[in-house]
């Protein structure tokens, strides 16, 4: 079109306005008020029994669930962060105190249930995690699509290790306290099938689309 003074007046009645979305935290928070319980409706779906608290080393099991939590929603929230342009996400200084104290309860709980010969959960733990990772993945990818991204591939990884963290969290309230070494691996397991999941199926949707030369 020769006439770009007509084009930009034709774009500028057929624009609509564009709410604005909320800021990172609260994105984050709604978001977890309404994944969580969509995770939860799906671990009802497999026949699982609560946590019991008063069992040995109940203590770093419980701060494996808020490490894990806490872990959940700050990559979530940096998943968010950087579908914004100009916006840091944090840093690794963030995270790596709450890796360190994860892995020393995680320590401490092998060891606790290789003295107790512990029963191995692994298999069903890999099934627990993808279960209800299903729908929040689905809601994370769907809030990420709202804004879109530079950069798909590390949004995307790490909403799903947001998403990973949450759905470990909601296996700490249906696991032994103890676990075996076969049970951490099946949790990496999970956790790594979740984010590339993440990544797959959201690629597509999150993007920004390349922009068509005319």
């Amino acid at each position: 079109m020769a006439d770009h003074e007509q084009l930009i007046e034709k774009l500028s009645r057929s624009a609509a306005p564009v709410k604005r979305p909320l800021k990172p935290g609260w994105r984050t928070l709604s978001w977890i008020a309404v994944a969580l319980p969509c995770g939860i409706a799906a671990g009802l779906l497999l026949s699982r029994t609560l946590t019991d608290w008063s069992q040995p080393g109940a203590g770093w099991a419980l701060a494996q669930l808020l490490l894990t939590f806490i872990a959940g929603m700050l990559a979530v929230r940096n998943a968010f962060l950087m579908s914004i342009a100009g916006r840091a996400p944090l840093g690794w200084p963030w995270f790596v105190p709450l890796a360190a104290v994860w892995l020393v309860s995680i320590v401490s709980n092998l060891h606790r249930a290789v003295a107790l010969h512990a029963s191995v959960e692994g298999p069903n733990c890999y099934l627990f995690m993808v279960t209800v990772s299903v729908p929040m993945v689905a809601i994370v990818i769907a809030y990420l699509r709202r804004t879109r991204t530079l950069f798909p591939v590390r949004s995307l990884a790490t909403a799903g290790s947001g998403v990973a963290c949450m759905a470990l969290t909601l296996l700490s309230l249906c696991h032994p306290t103890h676990i075996s070494m076969m049970d951490l691996l099946m949790h990496i397991a999970a956790f790594s099938t979740i984010v590339l999941a993440t990544i797959a199926l959201g690629y597509k949707w999150v993007a920004i689309p390349p922009m068509r030369s005319r």
